[in-house]
């Protein structure tokens, strides 16, 4: 069997060549990567000085409120009277520059009810050491007019009944009316103005009264100038 295949090999001429397939070229070569290892910044980004502006970055819009007027509000100073207030009802806006224990409402005085008044509560005028102006009512006429009316009562439910109210009426700083008025009436005023510039009523206790003392609810009611 040996001989036989030395003689077939032999007989070829040529030497027995084993045709092994090349081992596929495989690269290997790991691709070209610029990934470097992730750098970690250790550097913190808070900034040491404050982001806040020491002045207020806050600007103010100038917003300006328009307050509306009301016509019909009573005004809080008055000047002279002019010749068209002549013959309409004067309020307390009226008069002039009135203290704060003067009030405008409607008041029950000597039997009619809900008539408009300007009214104070009055408790001088026992003593000789009250003041008469401590409630008084003034008017600067601006000499244009002619006469002043108005009507005094005590109002129903002043805290006394048994008081007089005495009414002065001073023109241009002299006395030209003096009248008292007890509880339960209602007295009317009719002062002559022709060149009177300032008037002044003063209301107070009247003294003659031998039980004068107490407090009661003066009402001034229907003023006009004409």
């Amino acid at each position: 069997m040996v001989a036989t295949l030395l003689a077939l090999a032999g007989c070829g001429g040529g030497s027995f060549t084993s045709s092994a397939s090349p081992a596929p070229s495989t690269s290997s070569a790991s691709p070209s990567s610029d990934e470097a290892s992730p750098t970690t910044s250790s550097s913190s980004t808070t900034s040491s000085g404050s982001a806040t502006s020491s002045g207020s970055a806050t600007s103010s819009s100038s917003t300006t409120t328009a307050t509306a007027t009301d016509p019909s509000a009573p005004s809080t100073s008055s000047g002279p009277l002019d010749t068209g207030d002549a013959g309409r009802k004067l309020t307390l806006s009226d008069f002039f520059n009135p203290s704060p224990n003067w009030e405008e409402q409607r008041y029950d005085i000597a039997g009619q009810q809900d008539v408009q008044g300007i009214a104070s509560d009055v408790s001088a005028g026992c003593s000789q050491y009250d003041d008469p102006a401590s409630n008084e009512l003034e008017l600067r006429l601006g000499n244009n007019f002619d006469t002043l009316e108005f009507s005094v009562a005590q109002a129903d439910d002043s805290a006394d009944s048994d008081q007089d109210l005495s009414v002065q009426v001073l023109a241009n700083n002299e006395q030209v009316e003096i009248r008292s008025v007890p509880f339960n009436q209602l007295q009317t005023f009719s002062i002559t103005v022709a060149g009177v510039n300032a008037l002044k009523i003063h209301l107070v206790l009247d003294d003659r009264n031998p039980e004068c003392g107490g407090t009661v609810t003066a009402v001034v009611t229907d003023a006009q100038v004409r």
